[in-house]
């Protein structure tokens, strides 16, 4: 707890996993290692942490606050991240990963601000920053191979589209608990069976004309099976570190048939 503190590490502990799994799926499905490969996950590392001095910083601005320590802080990050990327550019020539990153800040500065106004953990707001992180994904991708084509963006979509899973499932959890806001929990029901079943019947459609192949539906499986089964036997109470633990098992189960859905497909 003091380390993190001190070094004003994020707090989200899922936020990692969103990080480094599309990260580790990129290398993987490139199935090259370089060394830039290791610079630019240094680089994301220190963007990532950046990140939450940046809410310090930005708050305190808000309500006439200085806040130099978590300027300083978030300027050092910043400047390490720009450190490790650098040579990625201007030695080994991924210029595409600029545009990449440039778009990944936005998509991060965005719930920044949307973090001062308290917006955050809404829907939208934590869909953008799924995005932001996801990044990860086609840049180590592109980083690994030398070259930009489509499977990027597929891994991309993909990535994205598995942690937005959990936004959906945990507002359910959370709000199934609270007797007092039904309405609310009907209406989290709803949104939550929507996309999980408009996410099922894309990827059945995929896999049916070809442009996937049935791992993708066995990378998914883990989070369907959680998200239906709760949907129809919905428990009273929620245990976060059982919920958490799974998470983590449904990641690597995850990162395992996305892999092969484009290593063998």
């Amino acid at each position: 707890m003091k380390t993190r503190t001190n070094f004003r590490l994020p707090k989200e502990h899922g936020a990692w996993a969103m990080l480094y799994v599309p990260m580790i799926v990129g290398l993987l499905v490139a199935a090259k290692f370089p060394l830039r490969a290791i610079a630019l996950a240094a680089a994301a590392t220190f963007l990532f942490i950046a990140r939450e001095s940046l809410l310090v910083w930005w708050r305190g601005r808000s309500r006439g606050q200085k806040q130099e320590s978590a300027r300083r802080a978030m300027l050092i990050y910043l400047a390490l991240a720009a450190l490790f990327a650098a040579p990625l550019v201007l030695i080994n020539h991924l210029y595409w990963l600029v545009p990449a990153a440039a778009l990944s800040l936005a998509l991060l500065a965005i719930n920044a601000e949307q973090a001062v106004r308290r917006e955050d953990r809404t829907i939208t707001g934590e869909m953008i920053a799924i995005a932001g992180l996801t990044m990860t994904a086609p840049m180590a991708y592109y980083a690994a191979r030398g070259s930009w084509d489509m499977t990027a963006a597929w891994l991309w979509a993909l990535c994205a589209l598995y942690f937005a899973s959990s936004v959906f499932y945990v507002k359910l959890r959370v709000y199934s608990l609270s007797a007092r806001k039904e309405e609310l929990r009907r209406q989290t029901w709803r949104r939550c069976a929507f996309y999980h079943g408009s996410l099922l019947v894309g990827l059945l459609l995929l896999a049916l004309t070809g442009k996937l192949n049935l791992f993708a539906i066995a990378a998914f499986a883990p989070i369907f099976g959680r998200t239906f089964w709760f949907m129809t036997r919905p428990a009273n109470q929620i245990n976060l570190k059982r919920i958490g633990l799974l998470e983590i098992i449904f990641s690597v189960v995850f990162l395992v048939f996305i892999t092969l859905t484009f290593r063998i497909g």
